[in-house]
């Protein structure tokens, strides 16, 4: 086989065999990296270990939630754990919220209540400011009020997973399934955008994507000073500050489902995309080092395709070894999908998601410089103003 295809080279034309091992070192890389990424995944042990029970604050920020706070609190109020405690600030609520958690923290002495008593244009930062002022722990874990499915020991096997030479440990979290379109799309890019960040952290460059289910210490917020200038970023929150004071030293990403959850929650289109919008954002506000990580596989991702078939176009007699590549590449690719899946017990997305890898990241290119050219031509009207 090898000495038909150093026939074939031999035969080719100049371009023909640039254009070869271009595209044979793009795929060699990608190959290298997923066998490396594959046997991590495997080596990952399913439990992590702390120093023990370790106190842990739970902390919401909510705004006309009455519905999910009577019927999902309660539950988080009466957790198989003694030293925790659960802090919910109210932003600006219309509805009953107040009076449901005036009621439940009567009843229960782990609640506390904080209120947000005016309506501002960053409102949801600055509740989480106040619940984090508010916490009496030193590890705090941001959850959505429409939590619906956790592992019975859920918080215990995080408050076992702190330790002292950590800073952050980044649990995964995902919508329920409803079977309805854009929530299975939400669903498939909130895996794909956890496993691109365990990707980039297992290889010594830590990157978090989403708040919910991250437990941090709070004292590294506020060593930051806080959200500050970043009060003003739209589509992202705490994942913009913890992406700062990450450290590859101090940092774990939890590949189980013990410290899983789900939250209940109706997604729409516009959910979707935002979550998209999200995803660009925080990536921009990453070091300049890290985004160009970022591009260069995604770049890499995005021209192996497309070269392939222009190769075997312009240079049929390699077909049989081009294809052998890429079965390759895509027989990795689906090991490390279904071991993260089987791992996270997320089902039935299987499929799914690899015609989702396969169509999305063309159209995302197109929608990222839409996005962030509206981006600029926001900012550019805003320094206007100013001037």
């Amino acid at each position: 086989m090898i000495n038909d295809l150093l026939k074939v080279i031999s035969e080719a034309e100049i371009f023909q065999i640039v254009l070869f091992l271009v595209l044979l070192t793009l795929i060699l890389i990608q190959i290298i990296s997923k066998i490396v990424f594959f046997v991590q995944i495997l080596r990952r042990k399913k439990t992590i270990k702390g120093e023990g029970q370790s106190p842990v604050s739970l902390l919401m920020a909510v705004r006309n939630e009455e519905n999910n706070l009577s019927e999902k609190l309660p539950h988080l109020l009466e957790l198989d754990q003694d030293n925790y405690e659960v802090v919910v600030v109210d932003d600006f609520s219309q509805d009953n919220t107040l009076s449901v958690l005036g009621r439940l923290k009567k009843e229960n002495s782990k609640l506390k209540v904080s209120v947000l008593n005016q309506e501002t244009r960053f409102s949801i930062k600055l509740s989480q400011n106040i619940a984090l002022k508010s916490a009496k722990n030193d590890w705090v874990l941001f959850v959505p009020p429409s939590i619906a499915q956790s592992q019975d020991n859920w918080l215990k096997n995080i408050s076992n997973s702190v330790a002292e030479n950590l800073d952050v440990i980044v649990n995964y979290s995902n919508v329920c399934k409803n079977g309805k379109f854009f929530n299975k799309l939400y669903r498939i890019e909130t895996f794909l955008l956890y496993l691109k960040s365990m990707k980039y952290s297992l290889a010594g460059v830590p990157i978090v994507y989403f708040e919910n289910n991250v437990v941090f210490r709070k004292d590294k917020y506020f060593g930051l000073g806080g959200y500050g200038k970043k009060i003003k970023e739209p589509f992202a929150n705490l994942e913009l500050l913890i992406n700062r004071f990450l450290s590859k030293k101090k940092f774990n990403i939890v590949l189980n489902n013990e410290t899983s959850i789900r939250f209940s929650e109706k997604v729409t289109r516009h959910d979707y995309f935002d979550l998209m919008r999200k995803s660009f954002r925080i990536e921009q506000h990453l070091s300049y080092s890290k985004r160009v990580l970022i591009n260069l596989s995604s770049g890499l991702k995005l021209i192996t395709l497309p070269l392939a078939i222009a190769v075997i176009f312009l240079f049929i007699d390699v077909w049989l070894f081009i294809s052998a590549g890429v079965g390759l590449l895509l027989i990795l690719h689906l090991l490390i999908i279904k071991t993260m899946q089987n791992r996270l017990n997320e089902r039935k997305i299987f499929i799914t998601s690899l015609v989702y890898e396969l169509i999305m990241p063309y159209y995302k290119l197109v929608f990222r410089r839409r996005f962030n050219g509206k981006i600029r031509r926001q900012n550019g009207r805003a320094k206007f103003k100013i001037i």
